[in-house]
């Protein structure tokens, strides 16, 4: 049944609350299933790629909570490789620091400046990285260097993914209790349809159709 006006507007709003929700509940439900650290990373990029089909046009709930399920049991083992690399990096990235601030002088400050340069290259990296791999078919290697040169090669969107994100940040934090219905899906619902202009430009630069 389809609506007009107001209606038509309500009815999208209700039906993309609800979905948000469902969304949050599976991935923490899917989450636990994967014995919490395991299924982080699965539940994660299942939710992009349902949210992509969403940004797509695809509206069917039944239809889209199948796919994220599909979608999890399909890529669990592959989608975990990325959530150890990830893992291992940031830790690395943190033990260096600790160890880097306590060195003084000029090769103190090289070294910081070069840890510095490494970190934002895989915040930037992690920020991309799911919308690559929900949206791209690649090596498995290929998906931490095209998620960085995504990032370098389209700025704007970018910074514009951080504001936004500093946004919800302060949202969630005045309204602590929209976290747990919301938190994790909104927050890739942004994501989403931000890389989903990077992915159009690139489309169009290049000829082809997503």
């Amino acid at each position: 049944m389809k609506f007009e006006g107001w209606k038509g507007r309500l009815y999208w709003a209700v039906e993309l609350i609800t979905l948000l929700a469902v969304l949050q509940l599976m991935w923490i439900g899917l989450t636990i299933l994967g014995f919490g650290l395991l299924g982080i990373t699965p539940a994660t990029i299942a939710m992009f790629t349902v949210l992509r089909k969403r940004l797509q046009g695809e509206d069917d709930l039944k239809y889209l909570a199948k796919t994220y399920w599909q979608t999890y049991k399909q890529e669990f083992i592959a989608s975990n490789k990325i959530g150890v690399i990830i893992l291992v990096v940031g830790y690395f990235l943190t033990i260096n620091f600790k160890v880097i601030v306590t060195i003084q002088g000029e090769t103190g400050l090289i070294l910081f400046t070069i840890l510095i340069t490494f970190s934002i290259l895989y915040a930037i990296m992690v920020l991309n990285i799911f919308q690559i791999y929900a949206h791209y078919e690649l090596p498995f290697t290929r998906y931490f260097a095209t998620s960085i040169l995504f990032s370098v090669s389209y700025p704007l969107q970018t910074i514009g993914s951080v504001i936004g994100l500093a946004i919800l940040y302060r949202i969630f934090t005045w309204i602590p209790g929209l976290l747990p219905f919301f938190g994790i899906s909104v927050t890739a619902l942004f994501l989403t349809w931000m890389s989903s202009h990077i992915f159009k430009m690139k489309a169009e630069a290049e000829g082809v159709s997503l």
